[in-house]
């Protein structure tokens, strides 16, 4: 796997490559912007367009996000160097200066998510280009285009604001300087939602071939630094669902960039994963331990089934690995849907938010062909449309047309 990946690393190529969707399917999304063009959108798409417009139409008015604008500088008092701390961890009240600060699993500390530091930009960054390029996407008005390419450009490439491609200072811990793999994390937002959305403006005046070139470029540092480096290959090895997504970063990358070999590494790499993951029933250990259990399953799930989209123009992809248990990623879903259906969920007190459900649950049934689950997640979805507030996630998987309802 180290030898594939420094094989690839080293013969970075000066060219433009022909870029692809990363998560996102092509033919399905081209189906929604048909039916929507032929007013032959259904009740539900018609609301999650409009809510996108609303959207798309806000992020025009909105900031450039950088990650100079931060005001507490990273420990090597380079601006350009995302900072970020760590949710769950608050001051040690048992001293004087609270240093070094303590973890309380499920419990967010509000100053963590704060101005103060990168992860709010990096997150409003890229649910701005989502955004903006599914509203160029579907209208073909350039103004979206050209703001997206700007959020793009801001964050990635202009010398005077762009992004270091590293995440050393990510999920960082006030009093504690050494770097924590934990915040690789942090960067699953570029690959799921920033890569598709470039794709989606490339045809746009304001994305131009330089553009496309620098951005490569920056990926390519960022995918040398997650494979290469200390932190990065730390991360490598967690077993939970931060591993889900460190190698979920490695593949949409490497796939995105047309790297077949470094592509085929990951999704082994996630394969034994699995296996370390699931028991005979499909209960994930590590994500029954946390305090949002449900939560956090269909998180990690969502990792997996991720890379599964990814892999499917392997020959063999995830769905049906590894060769010792095909269904491992079949079972845990299966295992998480008894409780969307009203089973009692033994493994926390609090109350399931069957949503969580929703994402990988329409994955399966597409990947597997499991249309007996479909009534389910009409009916899930349902539920939420009867709430006031459409799920951003739920409307998205509209609007990109992996579900249909």
């Amino acid at each position: 796997y180290k030898s594939i990946l420094l094989t690839g690393l080293l013969l970075v190529s000066s060219q433009n490559v022909l870029a692809k969707f990363v998560v996102l399917d092509e033919s399905k999304l081209l189906q929604t912007k048909q039916r929507l063009s032929n007013t032959d959108a259904s009740e539900s798409l018609q609301k999650a367009y409009e809510k996108l417009m609303r959207d798309a139409n806000r992020v025009l008015e909105g900031p450039n996000y950088s990650v100079v604008d931060k005001e507490i500088s990273p420990p090597t008092n380079d601006l350009h160097d995302y900072l970020s701390i760590s949710r769950y961890w608050w001051p040690d009240e048992s001293k004087k200066d609270g240093l070094p600060w303590i973890r309380k699993d499920g419990k967010t500390n509000p100053d963590t998510q704060s101005d103060h530091v990168d992860r709010n930009r990096l997150g409003n960054m890229a649910k701005g280009v989502r955004a903006l390029s599914y509203a160029y996407y579907f209208t073909g008005n350039e103004a979206y285009a050209e703001k997206a390419a700007k959020l793009v450009k801001t964050w990635f490439l202009n010398p005077e604001t762009k992004m270091n491609p590293h995440l050393k200072f990510a999920q960082s811990v006030p009093g504690n300087d050494k770097p924590r793999r934990s915040g690789i994390l942090d960067g699953r937002l570029i690959p799921l939602r920033v890569l598709d959305g470039i794709q989606m403006i490339s045809g746009s005046e304001h994305w131009q071939p330089s553009d496309q070139a620098k951005m490569e470029e920056w990926l390519w540092s960022y995918l040398a630094w997650l494979t290469t480096s200390k932190v990065g290959k730390s991360g490598s090895q967690q077993k939970n669902n931060h591993g889900a997504w460190y190698f979920f970063q490695v593949a949409a990358i490497a796939g995105y960039l047309n790297d077949e070999g470094i592509l085929t590494a990951a999704v082994e790499r996630t394969e034994e994963l699995m296996l370390s993951q699931f028991d005979e029933q499909g209960a994930q250990h590590h994500e029954l331990a946390r305090t949002r259990p449900y939560f956090y399953s269909n998180f990690n799930l969502y990792a997996l089934t991720s890379v599964a989209t990814i892999s499917k123009e392997l020959d063999k992809p995830l769905w049906v690995r590894p060769d010792s248990d095909p269904e491992l990623l079949s079972r845990g879903v299966e295992f998480l849907i008894p409780a969307a259906q009203g089973a009692e969920w033994k493994y926390s007190k609090k109350a399931i938010r069957t949503r969580d459900l929703i994402p990988v649950l329409s994955r399966y049934i597409d990947a597997k062909q499991k249309n007996e689950y479909a009534p389910l997640l009409g009916k899930l979805i349902d539920k939420e449309f009867a709430q006031d507030k459409l799920d951003t996630e739920i409307q998205y998987l509209l609007l990109s047309g992996e579900i249909v309802h």
